[in-house]
């Protein structure tokens, strides 16, 4: 009679290729579904950014399909040229949004689908690279289950281009790997896949480049390989390598040369400005108020900061415990003179690091200041987003101290996990589908409908409704009918629009007009 270890080794093989299913079957219901209901009635976010995003991925689309001229002239802020780059582009997973624009599916919920393919990305990029490092599927679904259906998620909701974060499980054992091997395939998928999150979301690209780099320093040291780069350039690999880093450098120019020249001409963000926008320590404990297990810290763990809205970085309890216990197991292991790998102290360091230079005191002291003069950063405001780079170094880490973790706990610790990540859908941030698609027919039919040959432009005008609803209302009726939109939304706008940027009313209008001599005549003005 076979003893439980033998059957488990006999079923073992079927587990660990349908498990991981499953359990992503089972996330997809429970995180996605949820939110966005189960017949797809919700849009999540408000009227703001989420429809903003849901617009970039249209213009994209329209644009790929040959319905738009320019990339970078995104139809919005007339007279202005590439205004686009004024914020994220989308054009990195636009494809995944494309693909079912190309059947006929409506925008948003292509949107849906496209929101949907990225939570799964995530999963699954998640559970192949902990599955190849650790050697462990069952703690793989662990690490893939935080990364794709954390709780830091629900507070992200409205600003859905930071869920593209499925290249950096991938970036990063790239990296590890590049250090092992020295091999120039390593290197093309480390260089390569930086250059895609940036087409993803720059946000996320920016610490993914810096966080990675430094992960990749400790660890060829305590590997005691300093020279790991070196063979690169030998005579066997040197045209590979010189290939990559031409095919990175030129599609990361011409993604990043409009973003330069409009810095250029706007000008960069000041330290005193986005260090308020660094997280305070409450501000990792500070739950979204749909979650479940942690209601408590939503109720009593909110920032005293004036832009608490932002601030929501709380990862679960898990996650959390593993980023503050860091110091305390370096002291352990040393201690104790524990044998630890080279890359669980280079995770654990790296970790707590980069926890160090993203938390500041009330009084705005902070170590990112040191951050802030590299390249790029001075573009960033909300910078808790370092989180949905972190998150993974935390699970990384994780799952490397659980690694000799008999199999018989995983599912143990599976359900802790998904206590931890759990939430209602009572207090989330989501809107109407049918409200959302109506809005947009009904913007879309209202220009067909009045314009003249002689308009060069339109405006939509309300001053009974919040701003950003209106401008988002004329930028989505751009898309589908052959005329630019005065109105305009987006995390920066040209100088002299401010003023028609917060007022979607005639005063705002005509002082912009004004300030580009454009005879208002030729503008169809829209007032609702």
């Amino acid at each position: 009679m076979m003893n439980d270890r033998s059957t488990y080794k006999s079923y073992e093989p079927y587990l660990s290729k349908w498990l991981p299913v499953l359990v992503f079957l089972i996330g997809l219901w429970y995180f996605c579904f949820r939110i966005l209901g189960s017949g797809l009635e919700f849009i999540p976010g408000d009227m703001g950014d989420s429809r903003f995003i849901n617009f970039l991925l249209e213009h994209g689309y329209q644009w790929s399909a040959g319905n738009v001229d320019s990339f970078w002239q995104a139809g919005f802020m007339y007279p202005y040229q590439d205004s686009l780059a004024f914020s994220d582009n989308m054009l990195g997973t636009m494809p995944f949004y494309g693909f079912w624009r190309m059947f006929g599916v409506s925008q948003e919920t292509s949107y849906q689908l496209w929101w949907m393919i990225i939570c799964a990305l995530n999963y699954w990029s998640a559970y192949y690279v902990m599955k190849r490092w650790f050697k462990r599927w069952d703690l793989a679904i662990i690490a893939a289950w935080i990364f794709a259906f954390t709780i830091f998620n629900l507070g992200q909701l409205n600003y859905m281009q930071m869920m593209i974060r499925f290249m950096v499980p991938i970036v990063i054992y790239s990296g590890v790997r590049l250090v092992d091997t020295s091999s120039w395939k390593y290197f093309a998928v480390f260089a390569l896949g930086i250059v895609y999150q940036f087409y993803g979301v720059i946000y996320t690209g920016f610490f993914l480049m810096y966080f990675s780099v430094f992960l990749i320093v400790l660890y060829a040291i305590f590997q005691k390989k300093y020279w790991f780069f070196v063979p690169l350039f030998t005579k066997k690999q040197l045209l590979f390598t010189a290939s990559t880093v031409i095919v990175s450098v030129l599609l990361l120019a011409w993604l990043m040369l409009p973003y330069y020249e409009m810095s250029q001409l706007m000008g960069f963000r000041s330290y005193d400005e986005v260090k308020w926008y660094v997280p305070v320590i409450m501000s990792y404990f500070y739950a979204h108020e749909s979650a479940f297990a942690w209601k408590v810290l939503a109720e009593n763990c909110r920032p005293d900061v004036a832009i608490w809205w932002i601030q929501y970085t709380f990862p679960g309890m898990i996650p959390l415990l593993v980023l503050f216990t860091a110091p305390f197991m370096w002291f352990y292991w040393k201690i104790r003179s524990v044998q630890i790998s080279s890359l669980t102290w280079a995770l654990s360091i790296a970790t707590f690091v980069f926890f160090i230079f993203f938390i500041r005191s009330y009084d705005a002291q902070t170590m990112y200041k040191f951050m802030f003069k590299l390249p790029g950063m001075s573009s960033m405001r909300v910078l808790n987003r370092y989180m949905h780079v972190e998150i993974f170094f935390i699970v990384a880490l994780l799952i490397s101290l659980l690694s000799r973790l008999p199999k018989k706990w995983s599912a143990v610790l599976l359900l802790l996990v998904i206590f931890d990540n759990s939430f209602s859908t009572d207090g989330l941030i989501r809107t109407s589908k049918d409200e959302i698609t109506k809005r947009r027919k009904v913007a879309i039919a209202t220009v067909k409908n009045r314009i003249k040959p002689e308009h060069e432009a339109y405006a939509i005008l309300d001053d009974e409704e919040a701003f950003f609803a209106t401008q988002i209302d004329g930028m989505v009726a751009s898309n589908y009918v052959d005329l630019p939109t005065v109105n305009g939304y987006s995390s920066g706008c040209p100088i002299g629009y401010g003023h028609f940027f917060q007022g979607t009313n005639e005063e705002g209008l005509r002082i912009w007009l004004e300030t580009n001599q454009l005879d208002s005549s030729k503008v169809l003005i829209i007032k609702r």
